[in-house]
């Protein structure tokens, strides 16, 4: 037996939603004037449901009602307000799209209204001011490459709500970026599995073909799929991390949007804070594994952490020893000034400085 929604909880999803759809990317409005009349409505809106309202053998469906009571199938939290394409297109594939990743959809839709109706204008929920808004998590791992896989891959990128979250600019160079380096994954490095991880604030792609240099795919003189991807990633790294390393067999790539100082430490592990890494390269003769491991080396300020040009200069001779192992450098932090800026640039033309 299907348990449908009750008018009064579709309404509340309608108008919770903003009477638009809720699915990435759509926002298509759900309600307007009817040609029927001069005061009808029309509703192109459907209120769906993330775990289905009926039995079967779909992925977001309860077979097991004993620890489910039937009564929350038709709660309001079991809705989600989708134009009639999209409610039609969640119901053909409940392995795409998780109860999970629905109701993160939902959360960000109506964060999307509430802020449009605190402005009085449509907006996108950027991540702004150390604000932190998380992505639908979506995990993936393919074994083969061909383009109906190649495109499926480009819609689970997509499904995270990166576009709405992150921005349309990031969100589609990240979707390149991952299928270009699936791509040559099997095409070029002999790759078995293929993992695309999203969670919360980070993309990570996993996979077991040849090492590579996300740096020397940067560099690469062949103008190929691979180095544009990387390219019209890289023109975003004012508030993007993007960390490659090479882990028990496995090359992972993970890209991150800057927030704050304190979430690149939280979630970045080719990071290091700055006293921290003042003092351990300042005692010690072998690099640690972070600094071996990782391609790019991330090092933070907190806010209290002033660095004038003095300080920095006595940086430089710190840095010496990543730049003879050609790492890339990147040094984050709040208010650093231009005389900071130049002083390590002189020495390190290549090194680049985020504001956060």
């Amino acid at each position: 037996m299907r348990e449908n929604f009750s008018h009064d909880t579709i309404e509340r999803l309608k108008a919770r939603a903003g009477y638009a759809c809720s699915f990435p990317d759509c926002h298509a409005p759900t309600s307007g004037p009817s040609h029927e009349s001069a005061s009808q409505t029309a509703n192109t809106g459907v209120a769906a449901h993330i775990h289905a309202a009926s039995q079967g053998k779909g992925a977001r469906r309860r077979l097991d009602l004993s620890n489910f009571s039937k009564s929350l199938l038709s709660d309001y939290s079991n809705g989600i307000w989708m134009c009639e394409t999209h409610a039609k297109l969640i119901d053909t594939d409940e392995v795409r799209f998780t109860s999970e990743m629905l109701s993160r959809w939902r959360e960000l839709a109506e964060l999307r209204a509430l802020l449009g109706q605190q402005t009085g204008r449509t907006v996108q929920v950027y991540l702004r001011n150390g604000h932190e808004v998380p992505l639908a998590v979506v995990k993936k791992s393919v074994t083969r490459n061909d383009n109906d896989v190649m495109n499926d891959m480009c819609d689970a990128v997509l499904d995270s709500c990166i576009v709405d979250v992150w921005g349309k600019d990031i969100g589609h160079a990240v979707r390149d970026i991952v299928a270009e380096l699936m791509d040559n994954a099997f095409r070029h490095g002999d790759a078995r599995v293929f993992e695309l991880d999203i969670n919360l604030n980070r993309v990570r792609v996993r996979s077991d073909d040849g090492p590579y240099s996300f740096g020397q795919l940067l560099s690469h003189t062949q103008r190929h799929g691979g180095q544009q991807a990387a390219a019209s990633l890289m023109k975003l790294n004012d508030r993007l991390l993007t960390s490659y390393r090479r882990e028990d067999g496995y090359n992972i790539l993970d890209i991150e949007f800057v927030t704050s100082s304190e979430q690149v430490l939280r979630t970045t592990v080719c990071s290091v804070d700055y006293s921290d890494f003042v003092v351990t390269l300042g005692s010690l003769h072998q690099l640690p594994a972070l600094y071996t491991d990782c391609e790019t080396i991330y090092i933070v300020l907190s806010p209290r952490q002033h660095l004038i040009p003095s300080i920095a200069r006595n940086l430089s001779i710190h840095l010496q020893n990543l730049a003879a192992k050609q790492k890339r450098i990147v040094l984050i932090g709040s208010a650093i000034s231009e005389g900071v800026v130049l002083t390590l640039k002189s020495d390190f033309p290549n090194m680049q400085i985020m504001q956060v």
